[in-house]
Formats: structure tokens, C-alpha cells, sequence
């Protein structure tokens, strides 16, 4: 058999592959459009594949991707942090709620730090000389902007709060607490805020009901988060039913503690910015 040099390691080796570093010997079948198109529609599937397994154990078990990524069966799912990171690019694509991105009318009127987001604003206004409109446009763009990357932050926040919570778990690392953040927080953006927002969408379209009044929001967060982080406690911290009730009403508070800093965090970074 013809013993070939790899174009990567310059290893010597038999056959189409080369033992050491895995590459492959080029033909020109390989170059046809055939197999490139070829290439491309395994690519898809594979990835599609992928993307549905991984996206039905999210919601069916929550926990469980998480689980079989800290125990080393990483092949037939995304990372989570992949997943989490499609979860965020589809979430800003279609903002159909303002949780994350927070616009500065929400930041002036909903929070404890309220009066000193309008004190410094109105003074960035007065000193600028510009109209109150003109600096909420500006403002919206830079924070929707900002809002993506700190996404990151707020699921590292979680992670920090939920290893107190954890403590005598399993899971002694912060990567796996880090982990289950980035699972939690994709089903979060995907369920908890586009599949709500997506039929609030539909049934204020018909005239229906109106979903996006605080108490029906604040009730289906709360009820999606808790059947989550629930079964993300028998899962995969693999703590007994009333360990795992206490966790999950915890867990739900390290949301909101999250949820309130991350918001405070992206006003004074955005404001600081433009």
C-alpha cells in the first residue's frame, strides 16, 4: 500500500487517513460540485439532528444535557454553551419581550435604582442640550447592543448563586454549575420569554386576552422556572424530593436577585458608553 505525507503533520502514513492527526487525503471526487453539495446537506442534518435532540431533553429533562456533558457523553448533543449561544442570537433577532434588553423606559419607572437612572439622565439631557426622545433612541440602540454580550455575565451570576445553594451536591465545580446556568438560561430565553411572548403575540392579535400584563407573565415565568429547576435538582444534583423543592424556590430567587443586578449592571455600563 502507498504510504502518503499529511499535508497537516507531515506524518507518514497508509491509506485515506492519516493515524495521527485524523486528516484526509484529497481526490478530485472531492472537489466535484456533487460532493460538495453533498457535504453541505450532511453538515445541516447532522447539525439539525443535533439541535432537536438537544432542544427535547431541555424541555423534557431539564438537568439531563448537563448531566451527560459533566459525565463525558458530550457526542450525541450541542454543548451547552452552543445551544446557549443560538438561544441568545434567537432571542435578539426576535425580541418579542423586553426581559434582557431592558429600553431606558423600563429603566427609569420599574426598579429601586429608578430615581437615579431619571436624575442622570435628565442631567446627560439638560448638559447635551438634546430632547428627551433623541437620547432614548440612542440609548435603546447602545443597550440592545450591550444587553447580548452581558447575557454571559448574568449566566455567570447565576452560576456563583448556585453553588451556595448546591452545597453538599455532587457537583463540586464551578463548570458545572456554570453548566446548568447555561441550560437554564437557554430554556429561559426560549421558553420562558419566546414561547410566552410568541402566544401573547397571537392572542392580543385576536383580541383574546392580553398575556402581557405583569401577573400573567410573572405567573408563567415562575411556573416554567420552577417545573425546570425542580427537575433539575432530582436530575442533575440528584437531590431528594424536598432538598429539591427548597432549591428550586431558591434557585427562583437567584433569578430575580440576577435578573435585578444584571438590568442595574446594563444601565450604568450603557449609560457610561454613550
Amino acid at each position: 500500500m502507498e504510504t502518503r505525507t499529511c499535508k497537516s503533520c507531515e506524518r507518514q502514513f497508509t491509506g485515506n487517513y492519516c493515524n495521527h492527526c485524523g486528516e484526509k487525503i484529497i481526490n478530485q471526487n472531492d472537489r466535484t460540485l456533487k460532493h460538495f453539495f453533498g457535504e453541505l446537506i450532511n453538515a445541516f442534518t447532522f447539525a439539525d439532528n443535533k439541535l432537536w435532540r438537544t432542544l427535547k431533553v431541555i424541555i423534557q429533562k431539564p438537568g439531563f444535557l448537563s448531566k451527560e456533558f459533566a459525565e463525558g457523553r458530550r457526542k450525541p448533543y450541542m454543548k451547552p454553551v452552543s445551544i446557549f449561544f443560538l438561544a441568545n442570537l434567537i432571542y435578539f433577532l426576535f425580541p418579542l419581550i423586553n426581559t434582557f434588553t431592558t429600553p431606558l423606559s423600563i429603566q427609569r419607572n420599574s426598579f429601586y435604582y429608578s430615581p437615579l437612572v431619571v436624575a442622570w439622565v435628565d442631567e446627560v439631557i439638560d448638559q447635551r442640550n438634546i430632547s428627551f426622545e433623541e437620547y432614548k433612541a440612542v440609548y435603546d440602540t447602545k443597550t440592545t447592543e450591550l444587553s447580548k454580550l452581558l447575557l454571559v455575565v448574568f449566566a455567570y451570576m447565576l452560576a456563583i448563586l448556585f453553588w451556595p445553594i448546591h452545597l453538599g451536591s455532587k457537583r463540586k465545580y464551578f463548570a458545572d454549575h456554570l453548566t446548568i446556568s447555561l441550560e437554564a438560561m437557554t430554556f429561559t430565553l426560549l421558553i420562558v420569554i419566546q414561547l410566552f411572548g410568541f402566544f401573547a403575540v397571537v392572542l392580543r392579535q385576536f383580541d383574546i386576552i392580553n398575556l402581557g400584563t405583569n401577573f400573567y407573565s410573572t405567573s408563567f415565568a415562575c411556573l416554567a422556572l420552577a417545573y425546570f429547576f425542580y427537575f433539575m435538582e432530582r436530575k442533575f444534583y440528584s437531590f431528594k424530593p424536598r432538598r429539591a423543592l427548597i432549591n428550586t424556590i431558591l434557585c427562583i430567587g437567584a433569578v430575580l436577585v440576577c435578573l435585578i443586578s444584571y438590568r442595574a449592571l446594563l444601565f450604568f455600563i450603557t449609560f457610561w458608553s454613550i
